[in-house]
């Protein structure tokens, strides 16, 4: 079955390199082969991703009796009142993730994972046609070029064009609109650091320079007052961002509080453990900001570090956070 999967996908590129421009068929061609192993490890990786999701799905069926639904709001309501500050772009970027629709997000992902299941479904048919009889599948008796174009038709016939395109311009979206957020939090943090850095660079010229310059040789004075405002820009910044952090962690904290105070009440309201409904009672919001406030004060005390064996269990988030850090970093470059 993976040798018919390569031969079958190194076929269709090479169809697909009698089509591109003369200067790309070489690398179309050299490609082929590649892409065969891929799509061979993909043929492998499918059904355990499938299969992992539908063990997934049963371990969730025996645990709903015990309310997963809100012990697991809860849990991240208390990451983020301890922990906002150290995972504010991860933050800021999942609340423009709910704020531009998860719904329907959500959506757009189904219906392309529906095309995706019609066109694999029509793929697997028409590899099996024998038309001729002869116990060989039609596809592996014509030639690449001929296989490219049979491909092409059958994806145009079988998907629809107008939901597909619905569903990327949906998620392209929701993805400008987390990427836009993420920017204007770095760009006022830039800004606010250049605003303090211009405050302080004047005072520094006149009274720090004079005594850097004095330290250092005659032919290299002239690196001075760049190192000098590149020192304070640096430092002002970092306090910028120290600013940005900290007001982070206010809304973490505050929104973190009431995701537990709320998801616990209902859970032990479901449970039976008290008969207290959270839209008739200020129980919920006293105890989440008394937990944001502790939250709050636990980050800013900490300086808001993650202590051992915290910062293993919360890896992935830091792992997040990082990526994200050095991809704003990346697109704001020019800006």
């Amino acid at each position: 079955m993976s040798n018919d999967t390569k031969d079958s996908v190194v076929k269709f590129v090479n169809g697909l390199a009698e089509q591109v421009p003369s200067g790309l068929k070489p690398i179309v061609e050299k490609a082929a082969p590649i892409i065969g192993d891929l799509a061979v490890v993909a043929d492998k990786v499918v059904p355990i991703v499938e299969d992992a999701y539908d063990r997934c799905h049963k371990v969730w069926k025996q645990l709903e009796p015990y309310k997963p639904h809100l012990l697991i709001p809860s849990l991240i309501g208390l990451i983020m009142c301890f922990f906002g500050g150290s995972f504010l772009t991860l933050i800021a970027a999942i609340e423009a993730f709910r704020m531009v629709g998860y719904e329907m997000t959500a959506v757009h992902i189904s219906s392309l994972a529906d095309d995706f299941q019609k066109i694999h479904d029509a793929n697997k048919k028409d590899n099996e046609v024998d038309d001729d009889k002869d116990g060989v599948a039609d596809v592996k008796q014509i030639n690449s070029k001929a296989l490219f174009h049979r491909k092409v038709m059958l994806f145009l016939k079988t998907v629809d064009p107008q939901r597909v395109t619905s569903a990327c311009a949906g998620l392209n979206a929701g993805f400008m609109a987390i990427i836009a957020t993420l920017k204007m939090d770095f760009a006022k943090a830039l800004t606010l650091g250049c605003a303090i850095g211009d405050v302080f660079e004047k005072p520094a010229d006149k009274y720090l320079l004079p005594h850097i310059e004095a330290l250092l040789p005659a032919e290299y004075k002239k690196w001075a007052k760049p190192a000098l405002s590149s020192t304070i820009k640096y430092i002002a910044v970092s306090i910028a961002w120290m600013i940005q952090r900290v007001i982070s962690a206010f809304h973490s904290a505050i929104r973190g509080g009431l995701m537990f105070s709320r998801n616990i009440l209902k859970y032990l309201s479901e449970m039976k453990i008290v008969d207290i409904k959270a839209e008739e009672t200020y129980i919920d919001e006293v105890g989440g900001c008394a937990i944001a406030l502790i939250g709050l004060m636990w980050q800013l005390r900490n300086g808001f570090s993650l202590p051992f064996p915290l910062s293993f269990f919360l890896f992935p988030f830091s792992c997040g956070e990082s990526f994200l850090l050095f991809f704003i970093g990346d697109v704001t470059k020019g800006v």
